[in-house]
């Protein structure tokens, strides 16, 4: 069966990542791997092509096999970052943000374009309780919510990896808005200035709509994880002319109302 996987010309690919075409097979792995952090969907272009790649053995690497899915993951990363290329780093935060009723589709990517998208509790269940893992990660939530809401809280902001395709988020990143609330009726928990606690029983990575940096978080992510291009790896400007984050959306959640009865 043929592994290699189809690519563009060369030719239409910018000249400043020409970097990539300098690099080891073994360091384009790595620093193809690294860009996984901000691709969350599972049948993304990038993941299929990497995981390609990995699959040829190191003995196969200089046959014609190995040299064309080298230069299909070469090409594949190349059209990842011109796609991001285009937001400064300086003005990320400025990228135009619209409100918006409704889930959108994801990106290619698996994430939501930027936005705030204002969704109803039973939406957000229907689209994102889609497998068992993150039904578990739901009914938790729930029992945030729940506290929440007899403090007086009247929506919540939901991002990171959960307000994705990914899988099996690691948790629910989620800004609760403190307009109108009751400090007094809100539980102990909420109190825990680390939120480590809320993490640990709730699978929460929580933080007061007070702390505007939380929501920031959410709204611009890194590209690169561990394995990042380097600086001697490029040659003049190449390194500078990286793109470094991109914009995201997230859920608004309105939770006046009463929070739907769970089917799972």
């Amino acid at each position: 069966m043929d592994k290699t996987r189809s690519f563009s010309p060369l030719s239409s690919l910018p000249a400043q990542d020409v970097w990539l075409d300098r690099l080891s097979y073994r360091r384009l792995l790595s620093v193809a791997g690294s860009l996984l952090i901000a691709v969350k969907g599972p049948d993304a272009e990038l993941r299929k092509v990497l995981n390609t790649a990995r699959a040829i053995r190191r003995n196969e690497r200089h046959s014609e096999q190995g040299k064309a899915a080298r230069q299909a993951l070469s090409v594949t990363v190349k059209q990842y970052l011109e796609r991001h290329r285009g937001i400064d780093t300086d003005q990320i935060l400025d990228v135009p943000r619209p409100h918006v009723q409704g889930l959108p589709a994801f990106t290619q990517d698996g994430t939501l374009p930027a936005g705030f998208f204002h969704v109803t509790v039973s939406e957000f269940v229907e689209a994102l309780a889609f497998n068992k893992h993150r039904q578990a990660q739901v009914k938790l939530l729930f029992e945030a919510l729940t506290m929440l809401k007899a403090a007086g809280c009247t929506k919540v902001t939901i991002g990171g990896s959960f307000a994705s395709s990914k899988p099996k988020p690691g948790d629910i990143d989620l800004v609760w808005h403190t307009e109108g609330m009751d400090e007094g009726k809100l539980d102990p928990i909420f109190s825990d200035a680390t939120g480590l606690q809320r993490q640990r029983r709730l699978g929460i990575d929580s933080f007061s709509s007070q702390e505007n940096w939380k929501l920031k978080l959410c709204l611009v992510q890194s590209l690169w994880g561990a394995g990042s291009p380097e600086p001697h790896e490029c040659a003049g400007e190449e390194f500078d002319r990286l793109p470094r984050f991109r914009a995201v959306g997230v859920l608004v959640l309105d939770i006046t109302g009463d929070l739907p009865h769970l089917k799972f």
